[in-house]
């Protein structure tokens, strides 16, 4: 039985029998782990406390080759989700973030990048930053770090530099093509507006950034998102919803 010590984010929590959580931490070295955290429900449980959804935490854990879930050792708490929490939008933007990681992020893999992302997205959205814009930044730097999201600078079939401006994306190779490949049929059109923000993102930090990606670029990130992993967005109609209201 290996003791690993690492750095992570509470991602989400589930009550198990009576006293236990199962915790789900993207890992900053191990990727997404899922660990029993024994009588940490317990009133008097200092690790019930530390392991709070969005909190970053340093933990260490016993992991059994081939067991479903690793067994909590000892947990302190870096930075609590407390600010989050008392910010609705920003929360329910957080926990869309967190569903983000767990989509991307798979166990066993290391996830220094994508554990940077996450934290960077909390940290802005804890001080007041745009809610629509994060979750955009985040769902497009997780598409990059996977290696789905195709190149926004060069022809995918003949590597050609592309233009400043609009772009076709051929959904049938799933690149974005140059006018002398673009096929008859099978295409998104990716109006300018949304291709700058799309290339401003990949080159800035998020709190540069400002609004919201313009349409059809979240569909479009979502339809990459939905292709490369099956996957649907439990969280983000509540966050819409609340952002409607």
């Amino acid at each position: 039985m290996a003791l690993h010590e690492d750095d992570a984010i509470v991602l989400t929590r589930h009550a198990f029998r009576e006293r236990d959580w199962v915790v789900v931490v993207l890992a900053r070295g191990s990727g997404q782990v899922r660990l029993m955290a024994r009588r940490a429900r317990s009133l008097r449980s200092g690790q019930g406390q530390s392991l709070e959804p969005l909190a970053v935490v340093r933990l260490s854990y016993f992991e059994r080759h081939g067991a479903e879930l690793a067994t909590l050792h000892e947990v302190s708490l870096i930075r609590s989700g407390f600010e989050l929490a008392a910010q609705p939008e920003a929360w329910a933007a957080a926990q869309v973030v967190a569903e983000l990681a767990l989509v991307y992020c798979p166990q066993g893999q290391r996830a220094e990048e994508p554990f940077r992302l996450v934290d960077h997205c909390l940290q802005h959205l804890a001080s007041g930053g745009d809610p629509l814009a994060t979750v955009h930044y985040a769902e497009l730097w997780f598409l990059r770090l996977s290696g789905v999201l195709p190149a926004l600078d060069r022809c995918g079939r003949c590597e050609v530099a592309l233009p400043v401006g609009p772009l076709v994306f051929d959904t049938g190779e799933r690149v974005c093509v140059c006018s002398e490949h673009r096929p008859p049929a099978g295409v998104v059109m990716l109006p300018e507006a949304a291709t700058t923000w799309l290339r401003h993102a990949l080159h800035a930090r998020l709190d540069s950034v400002g609004a919201a990606a313009p349409p059809p670029a979240p569909a479009w990130l979502a339809s990459l998102r939905q292709q490369y992993t099956d996957r649907n967005l439990a969280s983000l109609p509540y966050l819409l919803s609340l952002l409607r209201a």
